[in-house]
């Protein structure tokens, strides 16, 4: 334990690298959250013919877990035009090698671009879009916080022992200040608990009350 607390400037800096590696490793469950939902099209322009998958796993942008980088010909419905490109993202999988699967396709870039190079592909197969809106709206509550927190700690973890006191100081108080903080707690709870005794109190005696008047009034 105390070789971690040294002062070191090895030992700090490795902290900091282990940390900020293990902050990446958070935040890289986000894509791989929000990519295991992938967008549907609810109407096909085109038809692919799968006709290799190769893994580009386990870590890729779309984070971690096998994705599958697989090369198809595409044939427009409406044109009959054909290219063969490779799509990522487990667009496709090896078990689609062979077969045609349907899919929607146009130009990327955005609805004011003119830009035809770029193709962007939707697959049939999917969520509406929502789901993914509200899957990456949830990942982000639940990871970015931690992810954050363990990235501030990294970089103070570089900062020399007594710096790195008077940063969490700053942060959570002085011993003094967090114990006259739990002191102060300690009193409003028992504070709190006086006030729901005496309120328990009343209303028995009120209960009480309303018993002996009902009794007498029977007399």
């Amino acid at each position: 334990m105390n070789a971690l607390n040294s002062n070191n400037l090895g030992v700090r800096l490795t902290k900091m690298v282990l940390g900020l590696l293990a902050t990446t490793c958070i935040l890289m469950l986000w894509p791989t959250a929000v990519f295991s939902f992938p967008e549907k099209a609810e109407k096909q322009n085109a038809t692919a013919i799968v006709q290799s998958c190769r893994d580009t796993g386990p870590i890729t942008r779309r984070g971690f877990g096998h994705n599958w980088d697989c090369r198809a010909q595409i044939r427009d419905d409406k044109t009959g035009k054909s290219w063969t490109t490779n799509i990522d993202m487990n667009f496709f999988s090896p078990e689609d090698v062979g077969k045609e699967k349907r899919l929607t396709w146009g130009h990327g870039g955005g609805r004011a671009s003119t830009n035809t190079e770029t193709y962007i592909y939707t697959s049939s197969e999917g969520y509406p879009a929502g789901v993914r809106i509200l899957v990456a709206i949830v990942a982000a509550i639940v990871i970015i916080p931690p992810a954050l927190w363990l990235l501030a700690k990294s970089v103070v973890w570089s900062f020399p022992q007594n710096q790195q006191r008077r940063f969490w100081e700053k942060i959570n108080g002085t011993p003094e200040q967090k114990a006259e903080k739990k002191r102060k707690k300690q009193a409003d709870d028992a504070r709190w608990r006086e006030t729901q005794r005496r309120r328990a109190e009343q209303h028995e005696a009120a209960k009480a009350a309303r018993k002996r008047a009902k009794e007498d009034n029977r007399g």
